[in-house]
Protein backbone atom coordinates (compact mmCIF):
# COMPACT_ATOMS: atom_id res chain seq x y z
CA UNK A 1 0.00 0.00 0.00
CA UNK A 2 0.97 3.33 -0.72
CA UNK A 3 1.60 5.65 2.10
CA UNK A 4 2.08 9.27 2.46
CA UNK A 5 1.50 10.50 -1.26
CA UNK A 6 2.30 13.51 -2.73
CA UNK A 7 -0.13 16.29 -3.13
CA UNK A 8 -0.24 15.91 -6.83
CA UNK A 9 -1.20 12.66 -7.12
CA UNK A 10 -4.67 12.08 -8.94
CA UNK A 11 -7.10 10.38 -6.78
CA UNK A 12 -8.56 7.96 -8.92
CA UNK A 13 -4.49 6.54 -9.05
CA UNK A 14 -4.48 6.85 -5.39
CA UNK A 15 -7.73 4.94 -5.06
CA UNK A 16 -6.43 2.26 -7.64
CA UNK A 17 -3.19 1.78 -5.91
CA UNK A 18 -4.90 1.71 -2.16
CA UNK A 19 -7.06 -1.41 -3.14
CA UNK A 20 -3.78 -3.57 -4.11
CA UNK A 21 -1.09 -5.00 -1.91
CA UNK A 22 0.89 -5.58 -4.77
CA UNK A 23 0.83 -1.79 -5.74
CA UNK A 24 2.35 1.40 -4.40
CA UNK A 25 3.01 4.86 -5.00
CA UNK A 26 6.70 5.99 -5.35
CA UNK A 27 8.86 8.43 -7.05
CA UNK A 28 11.85 9.22 -9.70
CA UNK A 29 14.58 10.25 -6.98
CA UNK A 30 13.51 7.10 -4.76
CA UNK A 31 14.01 4.79 -7.63
CA UNK A 32 16.81 6.10 -9.56
CA UNK A 33 18.37 7.81 -6.89
CA UNK A 34 20.85 10.20 -8.58
CA UNK A 35 18.43 11.25 -11.33
CA UNK A 36 17.48 14.26 -12.94
CA UNK A 37 14.65 16.26 -13.56
CA UNK A 38 11.70 17.66 -11.65
CA UNK A 39 10.70 14.50 -10.61
CA UNK A 40 7.74 11.89 -11.32
CA UNK A 41 5.40 9.94 -9.41
CA UNK A 42 6.17 6.18 -10.06
CA UNK A 43 3.98 3.06 -9.58
CA UNK A 44 5.93 0.28 -7.99
CA UNK A 45 4.57 -3.51 -8.90
CA UNK A 46 5.85 -6.59 -6.45
CA UNK A 47 4.59 -9.83 -6.74
CA UNK A 48 5.82 -13.28 -6.39
CA UNK A 49 6.53 -13.00 -9.94
CA UNK A 50 8.32 -10.25 -10.69
CA UNK A 51 9.17 -6.13 -9.90
CA UNK A 52 8.51 -3.52 -11.98
CA UNK A 53 8.42 0.20 -12.55
CA UNK A 54 5.23 2.27 -14.48
CA UNK A 55 5.15 5.73 -15.71
CA UNK A 56 1.61 7.19 -16.03
CA UNK A 57 4.07 9.52 -18.13
CA UNK A 58 4.32 8.18 -21.35
CA UNK A 59 2.09 5.25 -20.18
CA UNK A 60 5.55 3.79 -19.80
CA UNK A 61 7.57 0.39 -18.25
CA UNK A 62 10.19 1.84 -17.10
CA UNK A 63 12.14 -1.31 -15.41
CA UNK A 64 10.75 -5.31 -15.13
CA UNK A 65 12.72 -7.82 -13.32
CA UNK A 66 11.35 -11.48 -13.17
CA UNK A 67 11.53 -13.62 -9.62
CA UNK A 68 15.54 -15.43 -9.47
CA UNK A 69 16.24 -13.31 -12.37
CA UNK A 70 18.06 -9.86 -14.08
CA UNK A 71 16.55 -6.09 -14.94
CA UNK A 72 15.19 -7.01 -18.54
CA UNK A 73 15.10 -2.68 -19.42
CA UNK A 74 17.64 0.14 -19.41
CA UNK A 75 16.91 3.07 -18.36
CA UNK A 76 19.37 6.04 -19.08
CA UNK A 77 21.58 7.60 -16.10
CA UNK A 78 20.53 10.88 -17.77
CA UNK A 79 16.97 10.31 -18.21
CA UNK A 80 15.21 13.45 -17.59
CA UNK A 81 12.04 12.42 -15.03
CA UNK A 82 10.01 15.75 -15.76
CA UNK A 83 6.04 16.02 -16.50
CA UNK A 84 5.76 16.17 -20.20
CA UNK A 85 9.36 14.90 -21.05
CA UNK A 86 10.20 11.73 -23.33
CA UNK A 87 11.82 9.01 -20.54
CA UNK A 88 14.97 7.76 -22.23
CA UNK A 89 15.11 4.00 -21.45
CA UNK A 90 12.41 1.30 -20.34
CA UNK A 91 9.67 0.73 -23.39
CA UNK A 92 8.22 4.05 -24.69
CA UNK A 93 5.43 3.56 -26.71
CA UNK A 94 5.44 5.95 -30.46
CA UNK A 95 2.56 7.06 -31.32
CA UNK A 96 0.43 8.26 -33.47
CA UNK A 97 4.03 8.43 -35.78
CA UNK A 98 7.48 6.92 -35.65
CA UNK A 99 10.06 8.96 -35.99
CA UNK A 100 9.71 12.64 -37.51
CA UNK A 101 6.35 13.54 -38.78
CA UNK A 102 5.84 12.44 -42.11
CA UNK A 103 4.97 16.34 -42.88
CA UNK A 104 5.69 18.44 -40.45
CA UNK A 105 9.54 18.36 -38.86
CA UNK A 106 8.72 20.58 -36.13
CA UNK A 107 6.15 18.39 -34.35
CA UNK A 108 7.95 15.88 -31.94
CA UNK A 109 9.70 13.02 -32.76
CA UNK A 110 8.09 9.67 -32.26
CA UNK A 111 4.73 11.32 -31.63
CA UNK A 112 2.57 12.57 -29.04
CA UNK A 113 1.72 9.48 -26.39
CA UNK A 114 5.18 8.89 -24.90
CA UNK A 115 4.84 12.66 -22.70
CA UNK A 116 1.03 13.07 -22.10
CA UNK A 117 0.30 11.57 -18.92
CA UNK A 118 -1.74 8.10 -19.22
CA UNK A 119 -4.89 7.24 -16.58
CA UNK A 120 -4.29 4.24 -14.58
CA UNK A 121 -7.78 2.74 -15.16
CA UNK A 122 -7.56 -0.90 -13.35
CA UNK A 123 -5.31 -3.12 -11.76
CA UNK A 124 -5.20 -7.18 -10.98
CA UNK A 125 -3.58 -10.08 -9.97
CA UNK A 126 -4.81 -13.26 -12.35
CA UNK A 127 -4.58 -17.00 -10.67
CA UNK A 128 -1.03 -17.44 -12.10
CA UNK A 129 0.39 -14.59 -10.48
CA UNK A 130 0.27 -11.53 -13.41
CA UNK A 131 -0.16 -8.40 -12.94
CA UNK A 132 -2.51 -6.55 -15.59
CA UNK A 133 -2.32 -3.07 -15.21
CA UNK A 134 -4.57 -1.19 -17.97
CA UNK A 135 -3.94 2.51 -18.88
CA UNK A 136 -5.96 4.57 -21.39
CA UNK A 137 -5.04 7.95 -23.68
CA UNK A 138 -7.99 10.19 -24.75
CA UNK A 139 -6.54 12.67 -27.31
CA UNK A 140 -8.57 15.12 -28.69
CA UNK A 141 -7.76 17.10 -32.24
CA UNK A 142 -5.37 19.64 -31.89
CA UNK A 143 -2.37 21.24 -33.50
CA UNK A 144 -0.37 18.16 -32.95
CA UNK A 145 -2.65 15.36 -34.40
CA UNK A 146 -5.38 16.70 -35.83
CA UNK A 147 -7.69 13.71 -35.02
CA UNK A 148 -9.23 12.29 -32.55
CA UNK A 149 -8.61 8.94 -30.75
CA UNK A 150 -8.45 6.31 -27.75
CA UNK A 151 -5.30 4.59 -26.89
CA UNK A 152 -5.41 1.81 -24.55
CA UNK A 153 -2.45 -0.18 -23.27
CA UNK A 154 -2.09 -3.01 -21.25
CA UNK A 155 0.63 -4.40 -19.07
CA UNK A 156 0.10 -7.82 -17.80
CA UNK A 157 3.72 -8.32 -16.15
CA UNK A 158 4.06 -12.29 -14.78
CA UNK A 159 7.93 -13.81 -15.16
CA UNK A 160 7.76 -12.02 -18.47
CA UNK A 161 5.94 -9.34 -20.02
CA UNK A 162 3.03 -9.17 -22.27
CA UNK A 163 2.38 -5.17 -23.34
CA UNK A 164 -1.19 -4.90 -25.32
CA UNK A 165 -2.15 -2.13 -27.58
CA UNK A 166 -5.76 -1.29 -28.85
CA UNK A 167 -6.25 2.11 -30.96
CA UNK A 168 -9.16 3.68 -31.90
CA UNK A 169 -10.81 6.10 -34.06
CA UNK A 170 -12.54 7.85 -32.14
CA UNK A 171 -13.14 10.81 -34.75
CA UNK A 172 -15.24 11.51 -37.99
CA UNK A 173 -12.42 11.05 -40.28
CA UNK A 174 -9.96 8.31 -41.29
CA UNK A 175 -6.57 8.88 -40.12
CA UNK A 176 -3.13 6.58 -40.22
CA UNK A 177 -0.82 5.95 -37.57
CA UNK A 178 2.23 4.15 -37.27
CA UNK A 179 3.38 3.40 -33.95
CA UNK A 180 6.43 0.86 -32.20
CA UNK A 181 6.75 -0.38 -28.79
CA UNK A 182 10.26 1.19 -27.83
CA UNK A 183 12.17 -1.66 -25.93
CA UNK A 184 15.74 -0.77 -24.88
CA UNK A 185 17.15 -4.01 -23.47
CA UNK A 186 19.62 -3.96 -20.68
CA UNK A 187 22.35 -6.41 -22.04
CA UNK A 188 26.23 -7.57 -20.88
CA UNK A 189 28.54 -6.08 -23.89
CA UNK A 190 27.19 -4.39 -26.91
CA UNK A 191 30.61 -6.30 -28.64
CA UNK A 192 28.61 -9.82 -28.30
CA UNK A 193 25.44 -8.84 -28.52
CA UNK A 194 23.52 -9.63 -32.28
CA UNK A 195 20.05 -9.64 -33.03
CA UNK A 196 19.20 -12.78 -34.90
CA UNK A 197 15.90 -13.85 -37.43
CA UNK A 198 16.43 -10.81 -39.72
CA UNK A 199 18.47 -12.80 -42.03
CA UNK A 200 17.55 -12.19 -45.89
CA UNK A 201 15.38 -9.32 -45.04
CA UNK A 202 15.23 -6.23 -46.46
CA UNK A 203 15.98 -2.85 -44.41
CA UNK A 204 15.71 0.78 -44.59
CA UNK A 205 18.81 2.03 -43.24
CA UNK A 206 18.50 5.65 -41.38
CA UNK A 207 21.86 5.93 -41.25
CA UNK A 208 22.26 5.67 -44.29
CA UNK A 209 19.63 8.00 -45.26
CA UNK A 210 16.43 5.31 -45.62
CA UNK A 211 18.26 3.58 -48.04
CA UNK A 212 17.43 -0.32 -48.48
CA UNK A 213 19.46 -3.06 -47.99
CA UNK A 214 19.48 -6.70 -47.18
CA UNK A 215 19.91 -8.22 -43.94
CA UNK A 216 23.17 -10.69 -43.91
CA UNK A 217 23.42 -12.34 -40.99
CA UNK A 218 22.22 -11.36 -37.17
CA UNK A 219 22.49 -7.81 -36.80
CA UNK A 220 26.08 -6.69 -34.45
CA UNK A 221 26.89 -3.11 -33.43
CA UNK A 222 30.54 -1.95 -34.06
CA UNK A 223 28.65 1.52 -34.29
CA UNK A 224 25.83 3.38 -35.16
CA UNK A 225 22.66 1.18 -36.33
CA UNK A 226 19.41 2.22 -37.24
CA UNK A 227 17.32 -0.24 -39.61
CA UNK A 228 13.62 -0.86 -39.69
CA UNK A 229 12.49 -4.45 -41.42
CA UNK A 230 8.81 -4.22 -42.56
CA UNK A 231 6.54 -7.83 -42.85
CA UNK A 232 8.37 -9.39 -40.22
CA UNK A 233 5.89 -12.46 -38.61
CA UNK A 234 7.73 -14.38 -36.77
CA UNK A 235 9.94 -14.07 -33.36
CA UNK A 236 13.40 -12.00 -33.65
CA UNK A 237 15.82 -12.94 -31.01
CA UNK A 238 18.47 -10.79 -28.81
CA UNK A 239 21.62 -12.42 -27.83
CA UNK A 240 23.81 -10.57 -25.62
CA UNK A 241 25.94 -13.13 -24.73
CA UNK A 242 24.49 -14.18 -21.29
CA UNK A 243 20.64 -13.88 -22.38
CA UNK A 244 18.44 -14.34 -24.45
CA UNK A 245 15.20 -12.73 -25.21
CA UNK A 246 12.24 -14.04 -28.24
CA UNK A 247 10.67 -10.90 -28.96
CA UNK A 248 7.31 -11.93 -30.43
CA UNK A 249 5.14 -9.57 -32.31
CA UNK A 250 1.56 -10.15 -33.22
CA UNK A 251 -0.06 -7.60 -35.98
CA UNK A 252 3.31 -6.09 -35.19
CA UNK A 253 5.12 -6.27 -38.20
CA UNK A 254 7.76 -3.82 -38.24
CA UNK A 255 10.83 -4.15 -36.10
CA UNK A 256 13.55 -1.57 -35.25
CA UNK A 257 16.81 -2.52 -34.45
CA UNK A 258 18.80 0.62 -32.90
CA UNK A 259 21.90 1.22 -31.03
CA UNK A 260 22.62 5.02 -31.13
CA UNK A 261 26.34 4.64 -31.49
CA UNK A 262 29.18 6.48 -29.34
CA UNK A 263 30.05 9.52 -31.58
CA UNK A 264 25.91 10.37 -31.52
CA UNK A 265 25.38 9.01 -27.86
CA UNK A 266 28.09 11.35 -26.49
CA UNK A 267 25.77 14.11 -27.61
CA UNK A 268 22.43 13.52 -26.38
CA UNK A 269 21.92 14.61 -22.98
CA UNK A 270 19.62 12.40 -22.06
CA UNK A 271 22.23 9.23 -22.67
CA UNK A 272 25.55 10.94 -22.64
CA UNK A 273 29.39 9.25 -23.05
CA UNK A 274 29.53 5.75 -23.31
CA UNK A 275 26.27 5.22 -21.83
CA UNK A 276 25.32 3.88 -25.42
CA UNK A 277 26.71 0.64 -24.15
CA UNK A 278 24.73 -0.15 -21.99
CA UNK A 279 21.70 -0.76 -24.11
CA UNK A 280 20.16 -1.94 -27.34
CA UNK A 281 16.83 -1.49 -28.84
CA UNK A 282 14.48 -4.24 -30.53
CA UNK A 283 11.32 -3.08 -31.37
CA UNK A 284 8.15 -4.54 -32.75
CA UNK A 285 5.26 -2.08 -34.14
CA UNK A 286 3.77 -1.03 -37.28
CA UNK A 287 5.70 1.77 -39.40
CA UNK A 288 6.66 2.71 -42.79
CA UNK A 289 4.86 0.56 -45.21
CA UNK A 290 3.26 -1.48 -42.24
CA UNK A 291 1.63 1.61 -41.23
CA UNK A 292 -2.31 1.72 -39.87
CA UNK A 293 -5.07 3.07 -41.64
CA UNK A 294 -7.81 3.67 -39.18
CA UNK A 295 -11.36 4.51 -40.79
CA UNK A 296 -13.53 6.41 -38.68
CA UNK A 297 -14.82 4.54 -35.58
CA UNK A 298 -12.26 1.55 -36.17
CA UNK A 299 -10.39 -0.18 -33.88
CA UNK A 300 -7.15 -2.13 -34.16
CA UNK A 301 -5.19 -4.50 -31.79
CA UNK A 302 -1.66 -5.74 -31.56
CA UNK A 303 0.56 -7.22 -28.90
CA UNK A 304 4.09 -7.66 -28.26
CA UNK A 305 5.82 -10.00 -25.41
CA UNK A 306 9.36 -11.10 -24.59
CA UNK A 307 10.66 -14.31 -23.47
CA UNK A 308 13.38 -16.38 -22.71
CA UNK A 309 15.06 -18.16 -25.90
Amino acid sequence: MSQNPSPEVPQALQDIVDQHDFLSLTDSKTCFPGSQGTGLTLIKIATDSCTAIVSTNGGHLLSFTPAGGDELLWLSPNCQFSPGASLRGGIPLCLPWFGPHPTDSSRPKHGIARTRTWQLNSASLDSEGVCHLKLSLHHSADELFEHDFTAELTLSLGLTPTLHLSLTNTGQSDFDASWVMHTYFAINSLETTRVEGLDGREYSDKVEGGKYFTQSGPVTFSGEVDRVYEDIQLPVTLDDGQHRYRIEGDLCPSVVVWNIGAEAGSQIADIGPDNHKGYVCVERGACLGDTWHLPAGQVRSAHMSIKPA
